[in-house]
């Protein structure tokens, strides 16, 4: 039986519930996506918060400056170039504020009238940005971002300027904010974040501004990639990811810082890395990919004992039940399959056919048999009908032979005798008796022929070749067909039966000839070989079809089979159109002693 080629059942069932995952499976991933996206947005909303906060400290605390600086501007113009005496002043409102690294008032060209450091008198301010600023715009001003420190530490700068009477400005009071010290409100929204992050002010040309919260404070940015720099400023606000300058990922949330005392466009960057900012999506893919996995393997392992105990052993039953039943075992059943389901029912019904099989096979071998022993006693039948039809053959040859033949004989003797006895020659009586004679001589040949024909005196007397030869030179004369035996000196030692069966196997293969084969040649072959005698008659004739050969209605072709039967011999007909028919009969030879 063939085997099965091909996904198995089990296979199948396996991937069926594995398929009943997949929804499941993209659910995971769109609410994994849709987590990243709240997270994004959540980072995207505290950036634009601390926007917001920052923007607002920053706003109270310059315009608290302002005020403080006004102040200033104001006692030095009091003090009426004195302001010596200022220095004081700005020392304690130095030490009492964190928020400022220094305070002082310096004349236009930047050189130090008075300060609340005493370690820095000798500062020199004439090359500030603030200082030209200030002097030139004759209203509050701030310095750059990058370059300015004290004592190591970042500083913005803010500078008011001192005018008199005439509105011209006789000095620039100034106050450097302690970046470190300054937006001290939303530290608390800094330390919430992750480590690693970093929160950034950033114009259009650099990065002003740097504050990380693994360092915990503020620092000028060395740098900032320029292609996230302009796509930062040419968007409002949003979310990007991108690398940073040590290659790792990043999402950058950024919102305008809006401030009354810049003339320009800033923006507040947060950066966080994606591992960190991501992380909580990524534990609950994580979590879901898991209990996916795990309720997978789960769903397989149960298939897997469901579909061996409750399908795949009850098929597996079938199968084999099925292949003995195949094999010839006629009473393989399939026995119980415990839970009564459509396999037990299929079984069931593969039972029952199985019954009915095995009582219309026994029926069918019933009648076979009894249809075997109707042809054995037919072709017994036979047999004995063509051994009577010989022995009666032989005793009508025999009482021809005696009775006829001698009667003739002896009329003819007669004849003779009366011939000699006439006295007186009448010319009428001798031509009478002449005739006579002539019938008589006729009659004793046509007698001779018809008892050849019942039985050939030859077969007994000189053998089956003998009597070929003989049946040839007889067929040559009535039918006008050249025959020629090729000449092996070859007798055979038959059995009489089967000595006649071969020679009216030839007598009927010579009527078809004459009859049907349109040939005018025919070559004839007597020889033993391999343990059996041939006999091969071949013509040139059309050749017999296959047709021909397979009629049921060609008697005289069954009737040879029939005569060999009873010893195991054969005959086959070749015929190819136009190239003649071949007769080969095979008969096994028997052995000595066997003769009769």
């Amino acid at each position: 039986m063939q085997q099965f080629v091909g996904i198995s059942l089990k296979t199948r069932l396996y991937l069926l519930v594995l398929a009943a995952f997949i929804p499941v499976a993209v659910l995971i991933f769109y609410i994994a996506e849709e987590q990243k996206t709240m997270e994004t947005q959540a980072i995207l909303e505290k950036t634009m918060a601390l926007a917001r906060a920052a923007a607002n400290e920053e706003n109270q605390q310059l315009e608290s400056t302002r005020t403080l600086l006004t102040a200033v501007a104001d006692g030095f113009v009091a003090a009426d170039g004195g302001p010596q005496r200022l220095s004081g002043m700005l020392a304690r409102v130095l030490r009492q504020s964190k928020a400022y690294a220094d305070f002082g008032i310096v004349n236009p060209l930047g050189r130090l009238l008075a300060g609340g450091d005493q370690s820095r008198t000798d500062m020199d301010y004439r090359d500030s940005t603030w200082l030209a600023a200030c002097l030139q715009g004759k209203e509050l001003a701030m310095g750059n971002y990058h370059g300015e420190h004290i004592r190591g530490e970042p500083v913005l700068y803010v500078a008011q300027p001192a005018l008199d009477a005439e509105g011209r400005v006789t000095a620039v009071a100034f106050a450097a904010l302690d970046l470190n010290e300054m937006n001290r409100s939303i530290f608390k929204w800094l330390t919430e974040l992750p480590r690693g992050s970093r929160l950034t002010l950033l114009d259009e040309t650099q990065g002003m501004l740097r504050y990380d919260v693994n360092a915990g404070h503020w620092s000028v940015p060395e740098s900032f990639d320029p292609d996230l720099r302009r796509q930062i400023v040419r968007r409002q606000s949003g979310t990007l990811s991108s690398e940073d300058e040590d290659g790792a990922l990043r999402i950058y949330a950024f919102a305008p810082l809006t401030s009354s005392f810049r003339n320009r466009r800033v923006s507040l960057v947060l950066e966080i890395p994606q591992v960190l900012a991501l992380a909580a999506s990524k534990r609950l893919f994580t979590r879901n990919v898991a209990l996916l996995a795990a309720s997978a393997l789960i769903a397989v392992l149960s298939i897997w004992w469901a579909g061996d105990v409750f399908i795949l052993r009850r098929v597996q039953a079938m199968v084999k039940a099925s292949r003995e039943l195949a094999g010839g075992a006629l009473d393989a059943r399939i026995g119980p399959m415990g839970v009564r389901d459509e396999i037990s029912h299929l079984a069931g019904v593969f039972n029952e056919m199985a019954d009915a099989l095995q009582t219309r096979i026994e029926r069918e071998e019933q009648v076979m048999a009894s249809l075997e022993k109707s042809r054995e006693q037919l072709r017994s039948l036979a047999a004995y009908q063509q051994e009577v039809r010989e022995q009666e053959r032989n005793r009508i040859a025999r009482e021809i032979h005696d009775q006829f033949g001698q009667s003739l004989t002896i009329l003819k003797m007669d004849l003779s005798w009366l011939k000699k006895q006439q006295a007186d020659k009448n010319p009428k009586v001798e031509e009478k008796m002449a005739a006579m004679s002539q019938v008589i001589d006729t009659a004793l040949k046509d007698l001779h022929a018809v008892t050849a024909e019942l039985r050939p005196v030859i077969l007994d007397d000189f053998g089956l070749a003998a009597a070929i030869e003989w049946q040839m030179e007889e067929f040559r004369d009535r039918s006008g067909i050249d025959c020629q035996m090729e000449k092996s000196g070859f007798e055979p030692d038959l059995p009489k039966d089967q000595a006649t069966a071969l020679f009216r196997i030839f007598q009927e293969t010579l009527t078809n000839i004459m009859r049907h084969a349109q040939a005018d040649q025919v070559q004839v072959r007597l020889q033993a070989g391999a343990g059996d005698l041939i006999l091969e008659v071949r013509d040139n004739g059309r050749g017999i079809s296959a047709a021909e050969i397979e009629d049921p209605k060609s008697y005289g072709l069954l009737g040879m089979r029939e005569r060999l039967y009873p010893w195991n011999g054969n005959v086959t007909f070749q015929g190819r159109p136009g190239s003649g028919t071949c007769v080969t009969v095979k008969l096994p030879m028997p052995l000595k002693g066997d003769s009769q």
